[in-house]
């Protein structure tokens, strides 16, 4: 869904929030207009000598109870309007966070995070000012101008046309502005999601920052991030010094040709005083919306870049093919006994040439465990991803008995799969607030027992508070190999039919990983698992092992058989165990 999309759909959905407003708007234009009318009348009164002390008293009153209405009307219809911008930046920052999550692997590669939070903040807060206040000031100037010039028109149509010449030039200079502020608009927004990347990427390596004395240089490429941002804003701000004061003199040129010209009618007796008053009254009322079209066009501008880059990320939201009976809960019950089947997998990464994966056939039956060895870029983490459609696989390619797994919704395909990643990822949070995301009714009985599997009972029995221990940002307060089997806990606590291990346990030792992952096949049995790990020795008890080599299939069958006949699983074994010995040499 589009961002224009989503504002028309908040429109109709909150109708009373602008229909309140405009309606407060246009009642506060049309006391606004009628007041130099009232102007007007008093100083006719007073230069023809008829004025008297109760007539001026209460014209004085109806102006004050103008003003009056003036200030109510405006405080019901702003809050209104602003309140409408609040709810369309609410509507579209969830739809953002949706699309982001929805996302496949390939496009969160294309936008770095810093530029995902420019995009989720700094643009979003554009189009809600565009929205709500932008909006409702282009609304009042556009009554002002109208209501401002019916009246002019009335008082004086030949007044009127010769007060309008400064202003035919206008609509020339608005439209060569608007294309400068857009491209200044568009420098902005890709100069701050620059510098938001830069800030976020220190901040994630501060401490390898201070190791390598990386502080100077770091500092230096700040700097010249945030000159080329301030660049950016002063030629905005140059676009814009220039806009103001040539609205304000043709305003002024106006002004001019009023007092000039309407000063001889007023003389020739073709205009009374109080009209030629009136008149420069609601040239003022024309100043306003005329010298403020410069911020509506600049607020448009920056409203319009920041659409289209919302909209980059709303666009790429996959879009949903499945049928209505395979939204049905049911899908994955039925079919709980399926085997998982790639057929002829190819894939290639965008901007890529190498297929990452070759025609890959394989079958991983329902309740084995299967490992999956190559060495280092053979594809394994790549094959594991397009199980889960974190990478999206070719259609008629990777099914789940009978089923493509392109035609299962995301959210039942990734509820029935648990994965547990190369990269462990912890929340700011306590051990016990990491654990219940994989099953928020867990109680405490299933969280020790995914715990001693992962073999970190004695460890987090050593803590202070336990499982009520707070591991700081990012789970600093655990180790490396900590981290990992905490994270793999959290997958054990899921349950899923399906398992994916992508090799979680690369920071733990040897002897260790191969424990834990003998006991989850034990804990799993009957239930589906497939292991990746960088070392192959640790998966001897699979049920069945394959062997990738530059994106293809090169061997299947047991530990013991692969160790017989195939020759680059008996290489990676062996490297195994020389590390293995050079290890416990040191």
């Amino acid at each position: 869904m589009k961002t224009t999309a989503i504002i028309i759909q908040d429109i109709r959905r909150y109708w009373w929030l602008p229909t309140g407003g405009l309606s407060a708007i246009f009642c506060l234009e049309l006391l606004a207009v009628y007041m130099p009318q009232l102007i007007r009348r008093a100083v006719d009164l007073l230069a023809a000598g008829e004025a008297d002390s109760g007539a001026l008293i209460r014209i004085g009153g109806c102006i004050v109870a103008l003003a009056t209405g003036i200030a109510i009307l405006r405080a019901v219809g702003r809050p209104c309007m602003m309140a409408m911008g609040r709810c369309i930046e609410r509507d579209l920052r969830q739809q953002f966070f949706s699309s982001v999550v929805c996302l496949s692997g390939q496009p969160r590669g294309v936008f770095p995070a810093g530029d995902m939070m420019a995009r989720a903040t700094y643009d979003i807060d554009n189009i809600r000012l565009a929205a709500g206040y932008g909006f409702q000031a282009a609304i009042t100037s556009m009554l002002t101008l109208i209501m401002a010039l019916a009246c002019m028109i009335w008082l004086n149509p030949t007044l009127t046309v010769l007060a309008c010449l400064p202003m035919a030039s206008i609509p020339w200079l608005t439209t060569r502005q608007s294309k400068r502020f857009h491209q200044c608009h568009r420098s902005i927004q890709e100069s701050f999601s620059t510098l938001t990347e830069e800030s976020r990427d220190s901040l994630n390596g501060i401490r390898l920052i201070k190791v390598f004395d990386l502080v100077l240089a770091k500092d230096r490429q700040f700097e010249r991030l945030a000159q080329s941002h301030l660049k950016n804003n002063m030629e905005l701000a140059r676009v814009t010094a220039l806009y103001l004061p040539v609205m304000a003199l043709i305003t002024n040129l106006s002004q001019a040709i009023v007092w000039g010209v309407g000063g001889a009618m007023a003389v020739l007796g073709m205009l009374s005083t109080g009209e030629i008053v009136a008149f420069s009254a609601y040239l003022v009322l024309l100043k306003t919306p005329l010298v403020y079209s410069g911020y509506l066009i600049n607020l448009y501008q920056r409203a319009r870049s920041s659409c289209s880059r919302v909209d980059q990320i709303l666009e790429r939201q996959l879009p949903d093919q499945t049928s209505s009976l395979l939204r049905e809960e049911r899908f994955f019950d039925a079919r709980k006994q399926a085997d998982i089947v790639i057929k002829k997998l190819s894939f290639t990464y965008p901007g890529e040439s190498r297929s990452v994966l070759e025609g890959v056939n394989v079958r991983f039956p329902h309740g084995s465990t299967t490992a999956i060895v190559g060495s280092v870029g053979s594809g394994k983490s790549t094959l594991l991803q397009l199980l889960t459609r974190l990478l999206e696989p070719p259609p008629e390619t990777v099914f789940i008995g009978d089923t493509d797994i392109t035609h299962i919704p995301h959210e039942q395909l990734r509820a029935h799969i648990g994965m547990a990643m190369q990269e462990p990822f912890l929340f700011s949070d306590t051990i016990r607030a990491n654990l219940l995301p994989a099953r928020f009714q867990a109680g405490d009985q299933q969280l020790r027992q995914a715990i001693e599997v992962a073999g970190l009972t004695e460890e987090i029995a050593s803590l202070p508070r336990q499982m009520d221990s707070v591991l700081g940002e990012k789970g600093r307060a655990l180790s490396g190999g900590q981290k990992a089997r905490l994270c793999l806990a959290r997958t054990i606590l899921q349950g899923s039919p399906i398992l994916l291990l992508d090799d979680p346990l690369s920071a733990v030792d040897t002897k260790a990983e191969a424990q834990i992952l003998q006991n989850l096949s034990l804990l799993r049995a009957g239930l589906t698992n497939i292991m990746v790990s960088h070392r192959p020795q640790s998966l001897a008890f699979c049920d069945h092992i394959i062997v990738l080599e530059a994106g293809r299939l090169v061997a299947e069958g047991s530990h013991d058989r692969l160790l017989q006949s195939c020759d680059l699983y008996r290489r990676l074994v062996r490297t195994q165990q020389l590390a293995s010995k050079l290890g416990a040499a040191e």
